[in-house]
């Protein structure tokens, strides 16, 4: 597909006019639009809060992001000052992000469609006004930290924005009937589908991308790794643990918001550190290896966390029958 022709001069404007302050909020804005993020928030308010809608989110962040990446390999936008061969000194961005960035396209921004759906999603469901305000802020700044960091295009932010909010409508609307449908399936055939998803998405792209594995953003199967530990652990934290995210006082709550979050991101730095020592990034394997890493994490964020808490008497569980328990054995949405 032809390079869209979005203003380079505004780009080149926004770079000019950077100021320390701003950059800092920027890259903060942009950090809530990343998988860290997002496992921050969504681990809140599991741990805290309602894991029902936790768990909602984090399938339609996923979801989402999934669908970003196919649609930037399809339209093939390059990001801004690619072509020029400077985006080391143009954004302003880590070196080690810019090297990741600099491997994915442009159109839409991930971000900007991501954060839209996720606080969308968010705002719809959760009707305390500071946690709806945080929302739009969120979707905003989100959106404004990429141009301003030379990532992104206005225009990808716009499209991308479009995108997002037509996903959480369909969400919003469709939630029950899609989570009914979903429930109705056995445990195995849940499993079943996403693996086998998440390998034909995959085998999509690589065709779409000219059937080169090298130039695969190797975030894509994170996403699909994350979802599908989701879908295997969520049925049983559920027959197992169901803890009440409720229970406690505030400060087990803080305690188990803090290991968890712990639990993952250590999960993920060491898994990360372990593959690559068995297979390139940009390889088969390696790839395998990105989906495998992530899987483990998002098994560890929905199951081994909360059965360590209740383990620990950090969180009290869910009172229920064997027969309920045992009903339970699929992931409720």
């Amino acid at each position: 597909m032809a390079q869209l022709t979005f203003n380079m001069a505004v780009m080149e404007s926004l770079a000019d006019h950077r100021n320390l302050l701003l950059t800092k909020f920027f890259l903060l804005a942009s950090f809530v639009g990343q998988v860290e993020g997002y496992i921050l928030v969504v681990t809140l308010i599991y741990v805290m809060f309602d894991k029902t809608l936790a768990v909602r989110l984090a399938v339609l962040v996923l979801l989402t992001m999934c669908l970003n990446h196919v649609l930037k390999i399809i339209i093939k936008n390059p990001r801004p000052f690619i072509h020029e061969g400077t985006y080391l000194q143009k954004w302003a961005v880590s070196r080690e992000n810019a090297k990741a960035l600099a491997t994915e396209y442009s159109t839409p921004s991930g971000h900007a469609m991501s954060g839209s759906a996720f606080y969308s999603y968010l705002y719809a469901f959760v009707e305390y006004p500071f946690v709806r305000i945080i929302a739009v802020l969120a979707i905003l700044a989100t959106g404004f930290s990429r141009p301003y960091l030379g990532v992104h295009y206005p225009g990808d932010v716009l499209i991308g924005w479009v995108i997002g909010l037509l996903v959480a409508f369909v969400a919003i609307k469709r939630a029950d009937k899609i989570s009914d449908g979903w429930n109705k399936l056995s445990y195995k055939h849940q499993v079943a589908i996403v693996v086998a998803s998440s390998v034909i998405l995959w085998l999509a792209t690589i065709a779409i991308n000219g059937w080169r594995i090298d130039g695969q953003p190797r975030a894509f199967l994170g996403y699909a790794g994350f979802l599908t530990g989701i879908v295997i652990g969520r049925p049983i934290e559920l027959s197992t643990v169901d803890f009440d995210p409720r229970s406690s006082k505030p400060l087990a709550k803080m305690l188990r918001f803090a290991m968890s979050v712990a639990m993952v991101l250590v999960a993920l730095l060491v898994l990360d550190k372990v593959f690559r020592a068995i297979a390139g990034d940009f390889s088969v394997l390696g790839y395998m290896l990105q989906y495998i890493r992530y899987t483990i994490a998002g098994v560890i964020s929905i199951f081994v966390a909360p059965l360590l808490f209740t383990k620990l008497r950090l969180a009290e569980t869910n009172t229920m029958g064997p027969a309920e328990a045992a009903s339970r054995l699929h992931l409720v949405l």
